[in-house]
This record gives structure tokens, sequence and C-alpha cells, in this order.
């Protein structure tokens, strides 16, 4: 058997066995999680879906900005298309897809394909920065389960370092595209000045707070003290999502972030209103992520984006650009 066929082989194990774990938790609370859902109720979780689809405009815009910064101004038009339309492979396995897509669509709008997946390698590296900060939420409570969580300080210092001094970041995203095979053999892509860098980690700060307090809105339904709910319910969806980003293989964090999530929601809720929590949470960002970009890419549609004709591009532009 070929290296590369028993990876694929490996591969395929690994999400049934991800899928045959998640699917057995919810077998076993099957009979109290129908409680559960009538509880939280079709408002409380359409509430929860709106809150965690707008969570993601700040990180669309921290991008934007990202892209500016390293010399690329698109319309507003065009990046929604690039965004939003590149966004839908993070559901492929594999973690390389989103950046392949931002490359390649950067010719059909003249920009050198190694700026646009520079800007997004960056952008993801600022939204693990920004979750890790937004995690320290949910220390105080963290703490009651385990004095391991007092980590998080140390790996907040140890994330915000790289945004603080753009250099470091610029040699760990080289080296995290060299591990992807997916650039050039410098140190890594250029980055935008601090000012900019910071301004983009304050906007996918706003999408984290955002964004999980669907968690919020679940837990404070399901019985959860509301203050409580506010810090752990943030804290611990911006962990779990940090901790799928690193499961390049599996599509969206499959499996990773619903164990973190649980771990961190068990000071909240417990038994089959935790698993119904876990669970919801998923199915909602999958259907708002799905729909609002169905939505976007729909009204770009109707509206007729014009696609301008490829032009040439420079071929010291292109150098590092993914193949």
């Amino acid at each position: 058997m070929t290296r590369a066929r028993l990876w694929a082989t490996l591969r395929v194990v690994g999400y049934a066995a991800v899928l045959a774990f998640l699917g057995w938790q919810v077998w076993r609370v099957r009979h109290g999680m129908g409680e559960s859902l009538r509880t939280v109720g079709w408002p409380t979780a359409l509430t929860a879906g709106v809150l965690a689809a707008v969570g993601g405009v700040p990180g669309f815009f921290g991008w934007r900005l990202l892209l500016a910064g390293l010399g690329s101004r698109l319309s507003l038009r065009d990046a929604s298309w690039v965004f939003f339309l590149a966004g839908l492979t993070r559901y492929l396995p594999g973690g390389v897809w989103p950046t392949v897509a931002h490359a390649a669509m950067a010719r059909p709008l003249r920009q050198p394909p190694a700026r646009l997946a520079a800007a997004f390698l960056v952008s993801q590296g600022l939204a693990a920065v920004s979750g890790v900060l937004v995690g320290i939420l949910a220390l105080p409570w963290l703490l009651a389960q385990s004095r391991w969580w007092w980590l998080l300080l140390p790996a907040g210092a140890a994330a915000l370092a790289p945004v603080l001094a753009p250099r470091l970041l610029t040699r760990l995203l080289g080296l995290a595209a060299r591990l992807l095979r997916r650039g050039g053999e410098g140190a890594g892509p250029l980055l935008p000045a601090r000012s900019t860098l910071l301004g983009a980690t304050a906007l996918m700060l706003l999408g984290w707070l955002i964004s999980g307090l669907h968690i919020t809105v679940l837990a404070v339904a399901l019985g959860a003290d509301p203050g409580r709910a506010v810090g752990v319910g943030v804290g611990g969806f911006a962990l779990s999502v940090v901790a799928g980003l690193f499961a390049v293989v599996m599509p969206t964090g499959l499996g990773v972030r619903e164990v973190v999530l649980a771990v961190t929601l068990a000071t909240l809720v417990a038994g089959p209103d935790l698993v119904t929590l876990v669970a919801l949470s998923r199915v909602l960002l999958t259907v708002g992520d799905i729909g609002s970009t169905g939505a976007v890419l729909g009204l770009l549609g109707v509206t007729g984006r014009r696609r301008p004709a490829p032009a040439p591009i420079p071929a010291d532009e292109l150098e590092g650009a993914p193949s």
C-alpha cells in the first residue's frame, strides 16, 4: 500500500471514529435530549443562530483590513465574494483548502495569489491569538475543574507576542506554510504594520464575543446561571474553536471542538443538557455559516458582480504563491 493510500485510509478511519464517538454521546442521552430541546425552544435557538452567524462578520472586516495592509484594496463586493466562497472549503477534509481557494481566486481579481493566501494565513493566526485571549474569560470557573487551566495565562501572553512583534509572526507563518507545503522557502509572508495587526485583532476579539454569546443564550435557556454563562460560554466557545483550528485534518475541527466545548461547559450544565448544548451549537453554526454564505453569494449574483479580465502578474509578486 502506497503512503498516500495509507494516509487516506487512516483519515477515513479517523473520521468514522470521531463520528461514531459523537453519535454514541447523543444516543446514550437520547431520551433526555428531547426534553432539553423543548426547553430551549425555537425562539431561543433562532436567537442563538443569529448571534453565531453575525459573529463571523467582524472576522471578514479583519481579513479585509489585513489584505489592504498588504497592498490589495478589494471592493466590498469582491472581498465578500472571495471571503465567503473560499470559506466554504473549510468543510472539506484537510486544513489547506481555504488557503488554496484564496490564492486561486486572486488572479481573476488581478491580485497576487501569494498575497491573498498570506492574508488568510495571518487572519487565521490572529483568530487563534484573539480566541485564546477571549478564552481567559472562562478562567475563574475553569479553575474549579482543574489547576491546569492556569496555563491559559502564559498561553495568552505567548499568543499576543507575535502580534506585538510582527517579525516573529512572519517566521511562524513561514513555518506553517512550509509544513503545509504551501509557500516558498523564505522566512514567510510580508506582514502589514503593527497598527493594522492590532486593528484586525480587535475585530477578531469582537467576533468571538458576539458568536460566543450563542452559547450563553442556549445555556441560560437550559437553566445555567446568567453571569457564569457569559464568561464560561463565550470563553469556552472561543477555546473550543481555537482547538479545532489546530486539528487541521478534521473539517472545521469536528470532534476536537465538541470535546473541548463539553469540557469547558461542564461547569454550566450536565447530562442531556450538555450534549444538547454542544450538538445544537454545531448545528446552528453550520446552518448559520452556510446560510449566510449562500445569502451573500446569492445577493452578489443577483446584483451582477462584474469579474475583471485576468491580467499578467509580475513574477516577483508571484513568488511564494501556493501551488
